[in-house]
Protein backbone atom coordinates (compact mmCIF):
# COMPACT_ATOMS: atom_id res chain seq x y z
CA UNK A 1 0.00 0.00 0.00
CA UNK A 2 2.72 2.90 1.02
CA UNK A 3 6.02 3.30 2.13
CA UNK A 4 7.11 4.56 5.28
CA UNK A 5 9.59 7.70 5.39
CA UNK A 6 11.10 8.95 8.59
CA UNK A 7 11.38 13.10 8.30
CA UNK A 8 11.85 16.14 10.05
CA UNK A 9 10.03 19.37 9.48
CA UNK A 10 11.45 22.98 9.44
CA UNK A 11 11.11 22.78 13.88
CA UNK A 12 13.57 19.86 13.93
CA UNK A 13 10.55 17.47 14.93
CA UNK A 14 10.48 13.60 13.39
CA UNK A 15 7.79 12.67 11.61
CA UNK A 16 6.73 10.34 9.26
CA UNK A 17 6.23 10.30 5.86
CA UNK A 18 3.54 7.71 4.62
CA UNK A 19 4.10 7.59 0.58
CA UNK A 20 1.21 5.58 -1.29
CA UNK A 21 2.65 3.06 -3.93
CA UNK A 22 2.23 4.38 -7.74
CA UNK A 23 2.69 0.52 -8.95
CA UNK A 24 -1.45 0.40 -8.23
CA UNK A 25 -3.29 -1.40 -11.68
CA UNK A 26 -6.05 0.08 -12.90
CA UNK A 27 -8.55 -1.57 -11.23
CA UNK A 28 -6.98 -1.44 -7.91
CA UNK A 29 -8.92 0.24 -5.27
CA UNK A 30 -5.67 1.04 -3.00
CA UNK A 31 -5.46 4.58 -3.80
CA UNK A 32 -8.98 5.23 -2.68
CA UNK A 33 -8.10 3.13 0.29
CA UNK A 34 -5.22 5.20 1.05
CA UNK A 35 -7.94 8.90 1.03
CA UNK A 36 -10.43 6.93 3.12
CA UNK A 37 -7.60 6.41 6.07
CA UNK A 38 -6.64 10.24 5.72
CA UNK A 39 -9.79 11.24 5.65
CA UNK A 40 -10.80 9.37 8.76
CA UNK A 41 -7.34 10.36 10.49
CA UNK A 42 -7.74 13.98 9.73
CA UNK A 43 -11.26 13.73 11.64
CA UNK A 44 -10.08 12.39 14.79
CA UNK A 45 -9.51 14.17 17.80
CA UNK A 46 -6.33 13.32 19.69
CA UNK A 47 -5.61 10.12 21.70
CA UNK A 48 -2.18 9.12 23.21
CA UNK A 49 -3.30 6.15 22.27
CA UNK A 50 -3.66 6.74 18.47
CA UNK A 51 -1.40 7.78 16.04
CA UNK A 52 -1.94 11.50 15.28
CA UNK A 53 -2.44 12.43 11.74
CA UNK A 54 -0.79 15.86 10.62
CA UNK A 55 -0.89 16.50 6.99
CA UNK A 56 -1.81 14.70 3.33
CA UNK A 57 -1.70 15.97 -0.20
CA UNK A 58 -0.17 15.06 -3.46
CA UNK A 59 3.64 15.82 -4.76
CA UNK A 60 4.53 15.10 -8.55
CA UNK A 61 1.59 12.64 -8.46
CA UNK A 62 2.47 10.78 -5.44
CA UNK A 63 -0.38 10.83 -2.60
CA UNK A 64 1.29 11.19 0.73
CA UNK A 65 0.30 11.70 4.24
CA UNK A 66 2.26 13.06 7.66
CA UNK A 67 1.97 11.19 10.65
CA UNK A 68 2.77 11.04 14.19
CA UNK A 69 6.55 9.39 14.06
CA UNK A 70 6.68 6.70 16.85
CA UNK A 71 10.41 4.60 17.88
CA UNK A 72 9.34 1.40 18.08
CA UNK A 73 8.39 -2.13 16.65
CA UNK A 74 4.18 -2.99 15.64
CA UNK A 75 3.34 -5.79 18.30
CA UNK A 76 3.92 -9.12 15.29
CA UNK A 77 7.62 -7.71 14.60
CA UNK A 78 8.04 -7.94 19.13
CA UNK A 79 6.69 -10.94 18.96
CA UNK A 80 8.55 -12.60 16.41
CA UNK A 81 11.73 -11.34 17.73
CA UNK A 82 10.60 -12.44 21.37
CA UNK A 83 11.15 -8.90 22.57
CA UNK A 84 11.66 -8.98 26.75
CA UNK A 85 9.70 -5.93 27.51
CA UNK A 86 6.06 -7.80 26.05
CA UNK A 87 6.15 -9.56 29.43
CA UNK A 88 6.72 -6.52 31.28
CA UNK A 89 4.01 -4.34 29.61
CA UNK A 90 1.39 -6.31 28.59
CA UNK A 91 -1.07 -5.50 31.15
CA UNK A 92 -0.52 -1.85 30.36
CA UNK A 93 -0.65 -2.87 26.31
CA UNK A 94 -4.35 -4.82 26.71
CA UNK A 95 -5.40 -1.05 28.50
CA UNK A 96 -4.03 1.07 25.96
CA UNK A 97 -5.20 -1.09 23.24
CA UNK A 98 -8.83 -0.95 25.22
CA UNK A 99 -8.62 2.95 25.43
CA UNK A 100 -7.65 3.52 22.03
CA UNK A 101 -10.77 1.71 20.48
CA UNK A 102 -13.33 3.74 23.02
CA UNK A 103 -12.14 6.71 22.06
CA UNK A 104 -12.23 5.55 18.12
CA UNK A 105 -15.82 4.38 18.76
CA UNK A 106 -15.97 7.54 20.87
CA UNK A 107 -15.53 9.82 17.41
CA UNK A 108 -17.89 7.27 15.62
CA UNK A 109 -15.59 5.20 14.14
CA UNK A 110 -14.97 1.42 13.95
CA UNK A 111 -11.07 0.39 12.96
CA UNK A 112 -12.11 -3.12 10.78
CA UNK A 113 -8.34 -4.50 10.82
CA UNK A 114 -7.51 -4.28 14.30
CA UNK A 115 -4.14 -6.99 14.01
CA UNK A 116 -0.76 -7.03 15.77
CA UNK A 117 0.69 -5.08 12.55
CA UNK A 118 -1.38 -2.02 13.15
CA UNK A 119 -0.08 -1.86 16.74
CA UNK A 120 3.10 -0.33 16.93
CA UNK A 121 4.70 -0.18 20.75
CA UNK A 122 6.85 2.61 21.57
CA UNK A 123 10.07 2.14 23.38
CA UNK A 124 8.86 3.73 26.30
CA UNK A 125 6.22 0.88 25.83
CA UNK A 126 3.18 3.13 24.90
CA UNK A 127 0.64 1.42 22.80
CA UNK A 128 -0.84 3.21 19.40
CA UNK A 129 -3.34 1.95 16.85
CA UNK A 130 -2.59 2.87 13.30
CA UNK A 131 -3.74 2.24 9.68
CA UNK A 132 -7.52 3.21 9.71
CA UNK A 133 -7.35 2.54 5.62
CA UNK A 134 -10.78 0.48 5.93
CA UNK A 135 -12.12 2.16 9.02
CA UNK A 136 -15.83 2.95 8.70
CA UNK A 137 -18.43 5.15 10.34
CA UNK A 138 -20.44 3.31 12.96
CA UNK A 139 -23.86 2.61 11.99
CA UNK A 140 -26.90 3.29 13.49
CA UNK A 141 -28.01 -0.79 13.08
CA UNK A 142 -25.73 -3.15 11.88
CA UNK A 143 -25.14 -2.72 8.21
CA UNK A 144 -23.78 -4.67 5.08
CA UNK A 145 -20.78 -2.38 3.71
CA UNK A 146 -19.67 -2.88 0.42
CA UNK A 147 -16.16 -4.08 0.66
CA UNK A 148 -15.25 -6.70 3.30
CA UNK A 149 -12.19 -5.30 5.90
CA UNK A 150 -9.22 -6.64 7.83
CA UNK A 151 -7.75 -9.86 8.04
CA UNK A 152 -9.92 -12.43 8.14
CA UNK A 153 -8.25 -14.95 11.40
CA UNK A 154 -9.23 -11.42 13.23
CA UNK A 155 -12.22 -10.55 11.70
CA UNK A 156 -15.58 -11.03 13.38
CA UNK A 157 -17.68 -13.94 11.59
CA UNK A 158 -20.37 -11.32 10.36
CA UNK A 159 -17.56 -9.61 8.70
CA UNK A 160 -15.93 -12.35 7.33
CA UNK A 161 -19.36 -13.83 5.40
CA UNK A 162 -20.53 -10.87 4.25
CA UNK A 163 -23.19 -10.17 6.57
CA UNK A 164 -24.67 -7.20 8.84
CA UNK A 165 -21.96 -6.06 11.19
CA UNK A 166 -21.70 -3.00 13.59
CA UNK A 167 -18.80 -1.92 15.89
CA UNK A 168 -19.34 -5.03 17.75
CA UNK A 169 -17.04 -6.42 14.59
CA UNK A 170 -13.80 -4.54 16.75
CA UNK A 171 -15.34 -5.86 19.68
CA UNK A 172 -14.67 -9.36 18.84
CA UNK A 173 -10.91 -8.32 17.09
CA UNK A 174 -10.26 -6.94 20.48
CA UNK A 175 -11.20 -10.35 22.14
CA UNK A 176 -8.95 -12.19 18.83
CA UNK A 177 -5.88 -9.60 19.64
CA UNK A 178 -5.87 -9.89 23.54
CA UNK A 179 -6.16 -14.06 23.21
CA UNK A 180 -3.16 -14.12 21.11
CA UNK A 181 -1.09 -11.20 23.33
CA UNK A 182 -1.83 -13.91 26.42
CA UNK A 183 -1.38 -17.35 25.08
CA UNK A 184 0.69 -16.83 21.58
CA UNK A 185 -2.00 -18.73 20.24
CA UNK A 186 -4.94 -17.78 17.90
CA UNK A 187 -8.42 -18.62 19.72
CA UNK A 188 -9.05 -21.17 16.75
CA UNK A 189 -7.16 -24.72 16.34
CA UNK A 190 -5.81 -25.46 13.29
CA UNK A 191 -2.44 -27.01 11.31
CA UNK A 192 -3.08 -24.03 8.79
CA UNK A 193 -5.07 -20.46 8.32
CA UNK A 194 -7.79 -22.15 6.49
CA UNK A 195 -8.46 -25.06 9.03
CA UNK A 196 -8.21 -22.01 11.83
CA UNK A 197 -10.77 -19.82 10.40
CA UNK A 198 -12.99 -22.89 9.17
CA UNK A 199 -13.05 -22.99 12.91
CA UNK A 200 -13.67 -19.56 13.27
CA UNK A 201 -16.41 -19.40 10.92
CA UNK A 202 -17.97 -22.46 12.67
CA UNK A 203 -20.90 -21.24 15.20
CA UNK A 204 -20.63 -24.64 17.19
CA UNK A 205 -16.78 -24.53 17.44
CA UNK A 206 -15.75 -24.18 21.26
CA UNK A 207 -13.11 -22.27 21.73
CA UNK A 208 -10.12 -23.10 23.91
CA UNK A 209 -10.32 -21.10 27.28
CA UNK A 210 -6.80 -19.24 27.59
CA UNK A 211 -6.04 -19.87 30.89
CA UNK A 212 -5.56 -23.64 29.38
CA UNK A 213 -2.42 -22.36 27.79
CA UNK A 214 -1.62 -19.65 30.32
CA UNK A 215 -2.93 -20.12 34.06
CA UNK A 216 -1.92 -16.76 35.04
CA UNK A 217 -4.73 -15.25 33.28
CA UNK A 218 -7.14 -13.96 35.72
CA UNK A 219 -10.65 -15.87 35.54
CA UNK A 220 -12.78 -12.76 34.80
CA UNK A 221 -10.36 -11.83 32.28
CA UNK A 222 -10.85 -14.67 30.70
CA UNK A 223 -14.61 -14.34 31.16
CA UNK A 224 -14.11 -11.23 29.51
CA UNK A 225 -12.12 -12.41 26.33
CA UNK A 226 -14.52 -15.51 25.98
CA UNK A 227 -17.64 -13.05 25.70
CA UNK A 228 -15.83 -10.61 23.16
CA UNK A 229 -15.13 -13.53 21.15
CA UNK A 230 -19.12 -14.71 21.32
CA UNK A 231 -20.12 -16.04 17.33
CA UNK A 232 -23.58 -13.90 17.83
CA UNK A 233 -22.76 -10.45 17.79
CA UNK A 234 -25.37 -9.87 19.90
CA UNK A 235 -24.00 -11.93 23.01
CA UNK A 236 -20.82 -9.60 22.84
CA UNK A 237 -20.00 -6.48 24.74
CA UNK A 238 -22.24 -4.15 22.55
CA UNK A 239 -19.42 -1.06 23.06
CA UNK A 240 -15.49 -0.81 23.72
CA UNK A 241 -16.63 1.18 26.53
CA UNK A 242 -18.26 -1.60 28.17
CA UNK A 243 -15.46 -3.70 27.40
CA UNK A 244 -13.45 -1.04 29.65
CA UNK A 245 -15.67 -0.74 32.09
CA UNK A 246 -14.95 -4.84 32.98
CA UNK A 247 -11.43 -5.24 31.88
CA UNK A 248 -10.74 -1.91 34.37
CA UNK A 249 -12.21 -3.49 37.32
CA UNK A 250 -9.89 -6.48 36.51
CA UNK A 251 -7.11 -4.99 35.96
CA UNK A 252 -7.73 -3.09 39.33
CA UNK A 253 -7.30 0.32 36.64
CA UNK A 254 -9.34 2.90 38.70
Amino acid sequence: MATIWLVTDPGDRSLALRVMHDSFGSGSNGPTLFRHGCEIMAKLAPHRNVITFHDSGKVSGREYCVLQYVEGLNLREMNVREDPMLEEILSDMIIDLCAGLVHLHGQGIMHLDLKPENLIISRGGILYLCDFDTAQAIPDTPTKFDRKSGTPLYMAPEVVNGWRFDQRADVYSFGVTVYEMLTQLKPFEGQTSKEKLTNQLNPKYLIRKPRKFNPNIPALLEELILKCLEFVPEKRYLTMGMVARDLYKVMGVH
